[in-house]
């Protein structure tokens, strides 16, 4: 009857870490999109929603079965669980692998073969390849490796071995969960249609071509930002002016934010509409100074941003960090850019967090450390 208790008050717990998470996720998205805790919220829903079913389904097959339930496995069930989360990742991570190897190909065709043009297939050999490597691995060290030295029985060799297994498949379940955080949110973003309510619209440049011409996708960002403004403007007869940025790169002929501006004058723009920003070189600095030069103009100025889909959610989290209340605008882009560019993307925002995540995998190494030692003392093991 105690470990039923026991049972239960953890099923309790789960269920209320998961209502709790959820309740926080949707308060955070009615401020603003562009949390990074957003997805750190739906990372932690998915996998403690999949670990609240495991111990479900292993309560039901323990009654139907008519085990005993015990506390030694209850705990054996727990650990077991990252390596189940991992396999059930397997064929979604395969399937997206897939998708983008096919995105790649169809890249590699239009711009050749590039490092940045395989992002996509790399990341997806990552998680299905590094998932199945750590199951390979696990194994061959239990049924090879550990025999041989005669390290079998030794509760110290085997806690060592089941629980190192362990902090590696969990690193893996962290990433893939942030991973489908982070798809979630950017597909939110990239749907976002701001309120017409907005005094200046940020156009955040990239690369220019060689005559200081807009390549398509700069052109789709401008052209999406007008067509914002267009709107807005028939909607509720309020103006939008534009803020153009970008700066000079070293192969270009002139600042991004000047060439932005040439192409909105020469499409309908007025010269006082438009407040080019050209020192810029990341996209941290394109909010940065964009923001300086729209406090000039008006500090309670409401502002959005035009970019592209796939860097909207990464964006928006940039343009808080300046202190940017912003709301964007995504434009499309072809089919086979989209996966590679979101996967630069996450890259570039798990980099963003890096000390969070830092923490993070302290806190799985630590966690697995108390179990292992655990293990030890209670003569447990996982496998």
């Amino acid at each position: 009857m105690t470990i039923v208790v026991v049972f239960n008050i953890f099923f309790a717990l789960l269920f209320c870490t998961i209502v709790a998470m959820q309740f926080l996720l949707q308060r955070s998205i009615k401020r603003s999109l562009y949390y990074y805790r957003n997805a750190a919220y739906i990372a932690g829903i998915l996998f403690l929603f999949t670990l609240m079913l495991s111990l479900y389904n292993y309560l039901l097959s323990c009654l139907m079965q008519t085990k005993e339930l015990t506390l030694r496995y209850l705990f054996i069930e727990f650990v077991r669980f990252p390596k189940r989360f991992s396999m059930l990742a397997i064929p979604v991570f395969a399937l997206i692998c897939i998708a983008i190897t096919i995105s790649n190909i169809a890249l590699i065709r239009h711009e050749g073969l590039r490092l940045k043009n395989v992002l996509g297939v790399v990341l997806g050999i990552i998680f299905v390849g590094g998932t199945v490597a750590i199951h390979y691995a696990g194994t061959l060290m239990e049924e090879q490796v550990l025999p041989r030295a005669g390290l079998t029985g030794d509760p110290v060799f085997m806690a060592i071995h089941t629980y190192l297994n362990l902090f590696l498949l969990l690193m893996m379940c962290y990433l893939e969960s942030f991973f489908l955080g982070t798809v979630i949110m950017a597909y939110l973003a990239a749907r976002q249609m701001p309120r017409f309510d907005k005094d200046y619209i940020i156009i955040l440049g990239c690369s220019i071509d060689k005559k200081g011409g807009l390549l398509p996708l700069l052109k789709a960002r401008t052209n999406r930002a007008i067509r914002y403004a267009w709107a807005q403007e028939i909607s509720t007869g309020k103006p939008v002016e534009y803020v153009p940025s970008g700066g000079k790169g070293s192969d270009e002929r002139m600042s991004e934010g000047s060439a932005i501006e040439l192409y909105l004058l020469a499409h309908g723009a007025e010269a006082e509409e438009v407040h080019a920003e050209k020192r810029s070189t990341t996209t941290y600095e394109n909010f940065l100074y964009s923001k300086e030069i729209i406090d000039a103009l008006n500090p309670e100025a409401k502002v959005c941003f035009a970019t592209t889909n796939y860097h909207m959610f990464r964006s928006g989290i940039l343009a808080r960090r300046v202190g940017l209340d912003a709301e964007g605008v995504a434009s499309k882009t072809k089919w086979y850019f989209w996966p590679n560019g979101f996967v630069r993307e996450f890259i570039a925002i798990l980099d963003l967090q890096k000390r969070e995540h830092i923490i993070a995998s302290g806190v799985i190494f630590t966690g697995c450390l108390i179990l292992a030692v655990v293990a030890v003392i209670f003569r447990l093991r996982a496998a």
